[in-house]
């Protein structure tokens, strides 16, 4: 497992800020052709989860203000995979209008970009699941994008909290069994679940089969599965031209 996580870190340390872009509409052109994007509500820990995951600091700017986040940003993650922090909604705060501007550019980019593979959506697991998240599942159900939830901030509940959210979740997600994927759990200050989600990242858009024998060796421990495709993972890292 060790040398797994070295490569994931590897692949995920080359990264680079793209730009900021008011509408789907207006991202350049990008060779690469595999792209998944992070969404939640304001406030929810998105921008944190992409530092986490690429190990750095301020790839992507964080805020103790929700609604900081106000356009399409776009990281490149070793040439090979485009990663999409997208604005954050339900922020009361903010006039009426903004908020059906940033919906908009948030359905738009969804319903429309042609290169999007997966969709990571958080939740506050303090919070749980409100109706706006509900909107959500809905909006990526209805146009057939596969997602996966991440229950974030799990160091601020308990144990037994956390696990209700998760059988709450679970039992929702029976709703959209054609959409949902997976669901993780992130605590970022200390990594918590950091790896899984790297390798969802990767892997669930480069190969399903691959990805659900990680998710297999994750549930149980199963460390002999993880090396068995360590090999593997290598030669996706190292090799992929896609």
């Amino acid at each position: 497992m060790a040398s797994l996580n070295k490569n994931l870190n590897k692949f995920f340390n080359n990264n680079k800020f793209v730009g900021s872009f008011p509408s789907y509409k207006d991202i350049p052109y990008l060779e690469i052709k595999r792209e998944c994007c992070f969404i939640g509500r304001s406030n929810v820990g998105k921008s944190s989860l992409i530092n986490s995951i690429t190990g750095t600091k301020k790839l992507a700017k964080t805020s103790k203000t929700p609604g900081r986040t106000q356009a399409i940003n776009i990281f490149v993650i070793s040439e090979k995979i485009n990663m999409i922090d997208l604005p954050g909604y339900g922020f009361a705060k903010v006039s009426k209008v903004a908020r059906e501007n940033l919906m908009t550019l948030i359905e738009e980019y969804i319903e429309n970009r042609d290169k999007l593979d997966h969709v990571f959506l958080l939740i506050d697991s303090k919070v749980g699941v409100k109706n706006s998240d509900i909107d959500m599942f809905d909006l990526l159900g209805n146009c057939s994008r596969k997602f996966s939830i991440i229950l974030t901030k799990i160091d601020k509940v308990s144990k037994s909290y956390l696990d209700y959210q998760k059988k709450s979740i679970l039992s929702l997600m029976k709703n959209y069994k054609d959409s949902f994927e997976n669901i993780y759990q992130s605590e970022t200050k200390k990594n918590n679940g950091i790896t899984e989600i790297t390798f969802d990242i990767d892997f669930e858009i480069k190969n399903k089969f691959l990805n659900s024998l990680m998710v297999v060796s994750f549930q149980f421990g199963l460390e002999k599965i993880a090396d068995a495709f360590q090999k593997r993972a290598e030669e996706l890292f190292g090799n992929s031209k896609n």
